[in-house]
């Protein structure tokens, strides 16, 4: 059984202007968008659930080693955001956040993102026939099923996922969903600047990735902190207290200790 997370994660990179210009929209319109699996970046997406046709071209596309063009048609249907329940995988920090370039937002799944689903990682394949779709022409339910499975080789990325089957392009959520952002430490000051102010004004917590490698871990410490230091070293107990001195005289929030 799995226990649906309180928060989850959504690295963000933003090595083009298009990407960060993205990740402005998304903070500031409180929606993100949902891509179809076609646009997902593993090649192999759905490829847990096998379709066998029996229509003109079928073998020849499966000997290919290809999918037939209707099930692809069949999975773009659906709309799929993914999501991690950790912050603090090495990995996700270098591919999707760009080398500590990016970012990670932060959700709360109470609302929104309650249906949330975790991903199966397998290297177990299922097959359906022509047989087995009875009076639909498609199996609509098993192709869904399919978006829940993964290659065991992702299982680092610890993903949950909401799947939609419509066609609405965005997820729309409430401005107090998003907890908090994760800045990575690498970005540059002045794309870090615009995000800073634009989470100030929506009174959205900041962070900033601080990589310990004697310890070849990932911590996270309160942007503010790291700015008034000036400083590189700071340790986890002063982390700590400056939380507890920010929910004493007002300066953070209930939501930015519970992040940290």
């Amino acid at each position: 059984m799995h226990v649906r997370p309180q928060i989850v994660y959504k690295y963000k990179s933003i090595s083009t202007q298009t990407d960060f210009n993205r990740v402005v929209d998304i903070i500031k319109s409180n929606h993100i968008y949902l891509p179809k699996p076609s646009m997902l970046n593993d090649p192999m997406e759905a490829n847990a659930l096998q379709v066998y046709l029996d229509c003109v071209g079928a073998g020849y596309t499966f000997d290919c080693g290809k999918v037939h063009p209707i099930i692809e048609e069949w999975q773009n249907r659906y709309r799929i955001l993914s999501v991690s329940a950790i912050p603090d995988s090495p990995i996700m920090w270098a591919h999707y956040a760009s080398g500590y370039s990016g970012c990670c937002l932060i959700y709360s799944t109470k609302k929104t993102f309650s249906k949330i689903e975790p991903i199966i990682y397998t290297d177990i394949t299922f097959s359906l026939s022509d047989e087995d779709f009875m009076d639909e022409d498609i199996p609509s339910e098993a192709i869904e099923e399919s978006l829940r499975f993964k290659h065991k080789d992702w299982a680092y990325e610890n993903e949950w996922r909401l799947i939609q089957n419509e066609d609405a392009g965005f997820l729309n959520y409430e401005v107090s969903e998003l907890v908090g952002i994760i800045i990575g430490e690498n970005m540059s000051l002045d794309k870090r600047k615009v995000l800073v102010k634009l989470c100030k004004d929506k009174c959205i917590p900041c962070f900033r990735t601080y990589t310990m490698k004697s310890w070849n871990e990932i911590a996270f410490a309160p942007y503010d902190l790291m700015e008034s230091e000036k400083t590189e070293y700071i340790t986890p107990g002063e982390m700590k207290r400056y939380i507890q001195e920010g929910l004493e005289n007002g300066r953070c929030s209930n939501n930015e200790r519970m992040i940290f």
